[in-house]
């Protein structure tokens, strides 16, 4: 097990070959700040770089997942570094191993890009989800221009943008955006308990699923087959589908021991 503080406000801790990222902002709502973006670029460092890692829990402590940019110190002109904010986004988005967000309280702006660069959003009752950015002057930022359309549609994402009106965790949920809504009480363990699932699901195959996924936004149908074509054989050649296949024939569960392959 490892457990660090990687910057003043974000955490990292590796238990059971989960990977569990923190916000540790909560007297500021988890807003973005240096420490923020600069902890989720160690956290994408840790995480790629050791094998351990399975999936990974990205979470804000206190009532409030991210509220967003701080705004008291942009009234004070002090901004964080963009390109460290967008390297962690687009880090946890890449990631080989699947990622999970535990949302509760709000998720606004940056906190929305946060969201959006997960591959799997699980909320709390009551959780708003706000774009933010056109309520205070500003473009649409931290991936969310580019996440929205794709997760959302064009339609709702426009929606949003535009009118600045936040959408709630029934109405994210029943449009996809959200897998499950819980209780605020009960959010950690849901989350937790889906982790343990991928836990124990065969990395190498999720690590190109996520690849496929992510490709087909851009790739044609002929693009896209042929990256099927080429990632099926290389997992015909696994130890995963071997014990796949085996466990299917043998009419037992699956034990799927390999790392990120």
């Amino acid at each position: 097990m490892s457990d660090m503080q990687l910057t003043e406000h974000v955490s990292y801790e590796l238990r059971d070959r989960i990977a569990r990222v923190t916000l540790t902002r909560p007297e500021a709502r988890n807003a973005l700040s240096n420490a923020v973006a600069e902890g989720l670029v160690l956290a994408v460092e840790e995480i790629e770089k050791d094998p351990r890692v399975r999936v990974v829990i990205l979470a804000g402590a206190g009532p409030v997942f991210c509220a967003g940019g701080d705004l008291k110190a942009f009234a004070s002109g002090a901004f964080p570094n963009a390109d460290t904010v967008h390297e962690g986004l687009l880090g946890l988005h890449q990631s080989a191993a699947p990622v999970v967000a535990a949302i509760q309280g709000a998720a606004i702006g940056y906190g929305l890009g946060l969201a959006c660069a997960c591959d799997i959003r699980l909320a709390a009752e009551g959780t708003k989800f706000q774009a933010g950015f056109t309520g205070i002057g500003l473009s649409p930022d931290s991936t969310t221009s580019y996440f929205l359309p794709r997760l959302l549609g064009l339609a709702v994402a426009t929606r949003m943008m535009l009118t600045n009106l936040p959408m709630d965790a029934e109405e994210a949920h029943a449009l996809g955006f959200i897998t499950s809504v819980h209780p605020a009480a009960e959010l950690a363990t849901a989350t937790e308990e889906l982790a343990e699932r991928l836990v124990r699901m065969p990395s190498g195959a999720l690590r190109r699923a996520k690849e496929l996924l992510q490709a087909s936004l851009s790739h044609d149908l002929e693009q896209q087959v042929r990256m099927e074509l080429g990632l099926i054989l290389e997992s015909f050649a696994t130890d995963d589908f071997r014990e796949g296949v085996t466990a299917f024939v043998e009419k037992r569960k699956p034990a799927f021991e390999t790392d990120r392959g």
